[in-house]
């Protein structure tokens, strides 16, 4: 499932923030009204149910031997709440989520190929910005990029 756009919103006083009607339809498309919310890389990703599915059977196998990867279990997976959206499109976000990723009025929802992010606007600003001058400097970089034909 592909989500395309970047979107803007206020997040709420109670954790509420809409999500974006595309995004919704998709879901909806597929018969999966609800998503799964986890912490990562400093954002929000939400993840449609059957996608997350595979990615819990996946992380079901990670040898309970490999101390760095359980701990990225640990904390992906118990970060993760199952949300639905209300009548009027909006999710709550629990206050443990919305500190991590530091949500506090303005956010950004961005698509990406198999999820979508949910963003303070302050971080997404400082991540974009940080993307532009490493493009700019890093000929490696626009290589990988050119590579993918674009």
């Amino acid at each position: 499932m592909i989500f395309r756009g970047r979107f803007e919103y206020t997040i709420d006083p109670k954790g509420r923030v809409n999500i974006p009607a595309p995004f919704r339809d998709r879901l909806q498309e597929s018969a999966q009204g609800s998503f799964f919310v986890t912490n990562f890389s400093d954002c929000l990703y939400s993840f449609a149910a059957d996608d997350w599915a595979r990615i819990e059977e996946r992380l079901s196998r990670v040898p309970s031997t490999d101390r760095k990867m359980n701990a990225f279990v640990r904390f992906f997976l118990g970060g993760a709440v199952e949300v639905v959206p209300d009548k009027q499109g909006r999710i709550l976000v629990p206050p443990s989520l919305r500190s991590y990723a530091g949500l506090e009025k303005e956010v950004v929802i961005l698509g990406m190929p198999n999820r979508f992010e949910i963003w303070s606007l302050a971080r997404w600003q400082e991540e974009i910005g940080r993307f532009e001058k490493e493009v700019h400097e890093d000929p490696g970089l626009a290589r990988e990029i050119s590579a993918l034909g674009i």
